[in-house]
């Protein structure tokens, strides 16, 4: 499928994008001023060996050796991730389970460091700094204990946060955009695929926009393929509409396509299914008559003269536009390409000018 087949689908729906993209970017402005804010505060600490022992030069190697296996820092990564240290330090604080049950917290190793830093996120800005300082210092001194060897001390503390970490409204609209874009363009393509076979758009993008007849570049590439595969006789005629000259980039846009559809589709009535018509010039159709040999395309043609003959009233002025059908009808002869059969036609054209305005080019004939 032709990404320019999609764009034309789009654009007949677009409104349905930009719709479900502004939905998306309200929902999420009113979730933003509902939702409670949460902040989050981070208090990092610092693992070295102790300078107590540095005096001892095993000791220190020891103590180093240890720390670069990474052993004891996640040791002390995971004291300040355990419920003991947080629930000691509720207590000290004077708080209650209830208070902090939706808060938060992780320690972490910072990568090929010594540091261990401590988050916690909830809704009080003041109570998550005053955790993570106090948390963190709870466990200072309780791996302290546990590690003489080795100094466990605070590098930064938690300072109160000022802007929450969520909600953003600014970065949940864009990102709410992007999303109910995306989905309002996926809803689109699908209305439109619902609404009309895909292979209606097929055939509308070959269609000239004024007539509704065939695009002369798609009728060309069709009469080549008829020209180069056909074993039976058929004919292409043009119709020339002299009447319509001096019409031309005088009516107005709308009122031009009213009487150019209405050759097209007097045209398609008189024809069969298979026959193809195709708007060539201003003032010019082409038809290709399949499995149609010249005396039979004659007949036909000569019916459509006599329809396009018909006075068309101009609905901007209420005067009569009479046509002045001109056509020029040859035969497919062996050996026939699409361009000297456009020739042998636009011959046609020029003899049926001169005489009673529809002429018949035969196969056996020479020009």
């Amino acid at each position: 499928m032709e990404i320019k087949l999609y764009f034309q689908m789009l654009l007949r729906s677009w409104w349905i994008a930009v719709m479900t993209g502004l939905s998306a970017v309200i929902a999420a402005l009113i979730a933003a001023y509902v939702t409670v804010p949460v902040y989050s505060a981070t208090a990092r600490f610092i693992v070295s060996p102790n300078p107590v022992y540095l005096s001892d030069g095993s000791n220190v190697i020891y103590g180093l050796d240890t720390l670069d296996k990474r052993t004891v820092i996640t040791t002390y990564a995971e004291i300040l991730n355990s419920s003991r240290m947080l629930n000691e330090t509720v207590t000290l604080l004077g708080l209650t389970q209830d208070q902090i049950k939706n808060y938060k917290y992780s320690a972490v190793v910072l990568p090929d460091t010594n540091i261990i830093q401590f988050l916690v996120t909830g809704s009080d800005p003041k109570l998550v700094a005053l955790l993570a300082n106090s948390v963190g210092q709870q466990a200072v001194e309780y791996a302290e204990s546990l590690y003489q060897v080795y100094d466990v001390a605070m590098l930064d503390a938690a300072i109160v946060p000022i802007k929450p970490v969520s909600p953003q409204p600014i970065r949940d609209a864009g990102v709410a955009l992007v999303i109910g874009l995306a989905i309002g363009i996926a809803l689109a393509l699908f209305r439109e695929l619902l609404r009309t076979p895909i292979e209606n758009f097929i055939r509308v993008r070959n269609l000239d926009a004024a007539s509704l007849a065939l695009k002369r570049d798609f009728f060309e590439s069709k009469l080549q393929d008829v020209a180069l595969a056909s074993t039976t006789d058929f004919s292409l005629c043009i119709v020339h509409l002299d009447g319509l000259i001096d019409y031309v980039g005088v009516l107005p846009q709308s009122t031009l396509e009213n009487i150019l559809r209405h050759v097209t589709q007097t045209l398609k009535n008189q024809l069969r299914g298979n026959d193809l018509v195709g708007r060539w010039d201003d003032v010019d159709f082409m038809v290709l008559l399949s499995e149609t040999p010249g005396v039979a395309a004659f007949n036909t043609m000569d019916r459509i003269k006599i329809a396009l003959s018909v006075p068309i009233k101009i609905d901007i002025s209420g005067e009569d536009l009479v046509l002045k059908p001109k056509i020029g009808i040859a035969e497919y002869r062996i050996g026939d390409t699409a361009d000297t059969l456009t020739g042998n036609t636009n011959w046609a054209l020029e003899m049926a000018k001169k005489g009673g305005g529809l002429y018949l080019l035969k196969a056996n004939q020479v020009i």
